[in-house]
């Protein structure tokens, strides 16, 4: 008889860097401005101060929340990882927001 086991998908060496490439990038560029757009929203309540100044300073510092996760994306040691600690990230902005009833 033969051997009936099931197919498998078996990746080169080279397909599963690409892939993490891949999955690292769109970390970078969806997770990224996710992340940015959550505390910006969330910051901009918190912040004292007039609105425009409050909104501002929320958009400033978004610029550096973002530049963060990019790094952090190819930085960390495995693409699951990243992902875990980027929604950890977003949950506390998240909370916010719908606490105070804007989403």
């Amino acid at each position: 008889m033969s051997n009936l086991s099931p197919p498998t998908l078996w990746l080169s060496a080279l397909a599963l860097r690409r892939l993490d490439v891949t999955v690292r990038c769109l970390l970078a560029v969806l997770g990224g401005y996710l992340l940015a757009a959550l505390y910006t929203a969330s910051l901009a309540r918190l912040l004292p101060g007039e609105a425009a100044q409050a909104v501002l300073a929320a958009t400033q510092l978004s610029f550096l929340i973002y530049c963060v996760l990019v790094i952090w994306a190819f930085c960390a040691s495995s693409a699951l990882r990243a992902w875990l600690v980027t929604v950890l990230c977003c949950l506390p902005p998240l909370a916010h927001l719908l606490w105070v009833g804007v989403l």
